[in-house]
């Protein structure tokens, strides 16, 4: 990722952070059944799943994870010593004071999918029925992790909530906020190939913002891409 953001890539990661978080729901939560935290390499999500819980969101977390790309130490990333779920079951338990009874552990999945694929499943093991829910992960997964509980557990009704977070504020460092740009303009693109793969249910993304992607992969921001697949579909 040598690629380094000028001006002109901030602006136009502006645009794309602004429509994969659109769908974040900023108000608190009504009561749910059941708040699903996807695995990743961010720990702020499992403190905000523990906050969601400590206000009354739902009475059960599922943390869901195993390792993905960065947490298994893909691209020179420090490989982390236990599944995601695990670490965010932790973290959750320290932050929000979240007991061990009001948490299920995934620790299977490694990509959005497998995460309410494999999380539908434990919670039937369980015997838990889920109408409402609330998903929650980084702040520019929003877009996609509604599409992805479209087509992997359409019988629930989902809502996305996540920590807040500007674009600007959320890397915490210049290496992070080059990495960002990555994540974004590959997760665009996810949208597009994982709906046509019936992964995902479609989504409708304005020209505008494909028109940011296409400069954004020209500028050299393709690092997160899908392998095999266009960068330009």
């Amino acid at each position: 990722m040598r690629t380094q953001p000028n001006a002109q890539a901030h602006s136009l990661a502006q645009r794309l952070w602004d429509f994969h978080t659109a769908p974040a729901a900023p108000a608190a939560p009504r009561h749910s059944d059941l708040i699903l935290a996807l695995g990743s390499h961010d720990l702020r999500v499992a403190a905000h799943a523990g906050r969601l819980w400590a206000q009354g969101a739902a009475p059960v977390i599922v943390f869901s994870g195993d390792r993905g790309r960065r947490t298994s130490g893909d691209g020179g990333h420090e490989r982390w010593p236990r599944p995601e779920a695990e670490e965010f079951a932790q973290t959750a338990a320290r932050t929000a004071g979240v007991p061990a009874s009001a948490m299920l552990l995934e620790t299977r999945s490694t990509n959005t999918g497998e995460n309410f694929t494999f999380s539908r499943a434990l919670c039937r093991e369980h015997s838990i029925a889920v109408g409402p829910a609330v998903v929650t992960a980084k702040p520019y997964m929003a877009r996609r992790a509604l599409a992805t509980a479209a087509v992997r557990w359409p019988d629930a009704r989902w809502s996305f909530r996540c920590f807040a977070s500007s674009y600007a504020d959320y890397p915490r460092d210049r290496s992070q906020a080059a990495e960002l740009i990555h994540f974004l303009v590959g997760d665009l693109q996810r949208l597009h190939v994982y709906a046509r793969r019936g992964w995902s249910a479609p989504v409708e993304i304005p020209d505008e913002v494909w028109e940011a992607y296409h400069r954004l992969v020209a500028l050299g921001f393709t690092a997160h891409l899908v392998a095999g697949e266009p960068a330009r579909p």
